[in-house]
């Protein structure tokens, strides 16, 4: 009978410890899901900042001056095969009012005078292809791809003028064109260029 006592003591001790183990854990536990509510509230945050540089180039966050912006391209082939290909481009230089309307005038003695209201604008751009999944065929890059946006949500109508440097050319894997594309804008007008690559959304560009 007294072994039988020490028996039932010994099986209480045991059942109290597994109590005491169980109540540690839940405390764990729940400390633990205090510590990831924390380490979400930073994942949003990152989040946020990731989503603003994603929307980077666009025409309510256009890419500020200077800056350099990678844009998604395709090169063909002759029998119009495509290959992925990425583009860094660069502004590098604006000219605009009478500065830019004396280049244009001596350029050539064809261009118009601008319109009245308006000057003559010459942007410099710099392109680099920084990769391409073909090493044979190249990319054809010049003055109109690229877009005049007004402020007011006008696009401006392209302007048929000889000026010096103007940028086109052809760009294998590695290659740069650089040159200036231009146009007839509104005077004061807070205008926007912007890329129209062969597909994909325009890349929208601050001029100053």
């Amino acid at each position: 009978m007294k072994k039988m006592y020490y028996v039932l003591i010994a099986l209480l001790v045991l059942l109290l410890a597994a109590c005491g183990s169980d109540s540690s854990d839940s405390n764990d536990e729940g400390a633990n899901e205090g510590n990831g509510d924390g380490q979400e509230e930073v994942s949003e945050d990152e989040g946020d900042d990731e989503e603003g540089e994603s929307n980077l180039g666009t025409r309510s966050n256009p890419l500020p001056f200077g800056d350099t912006i990678t844009v998604d391209e395709s090169i063909y082939d002759d029998e119009s095969e495509s290959y992925d290909a990425t583009v860094d481009f660069t502004l590098l230089e604006v000219i605009k009012g009478e500065e830019a309307n004396q280049i244009v005038a001596d350029e050539n003695q064809f261009n118009d005078e601008p319109a009245e209201g308006y000057e003559y604008v010459l942007v410099k751009v710099k392109a680099e292809v920084t990769s391409a999944e073909t090493e044979d065929y190249y990319l054809f890059l010049d003055e109109y791809d690229f877009k005049f946006n007004s402020d007011s949500g006008d696009v401006y109508d392209n302007t048929s003028v000889v000026i010096p440097d103007v940028f086109t050319g052809n760009a294998y894997n590695g290659g740069i064109v650089e040159g200036y594309f231009a146009n007839q804008i509104e005077i004061a007008d807070d205008f926007k260029v912007s890329y129209e690559p062969m597909f994909g959304s325009s890349v929208f560009f601050e001029v100053e």
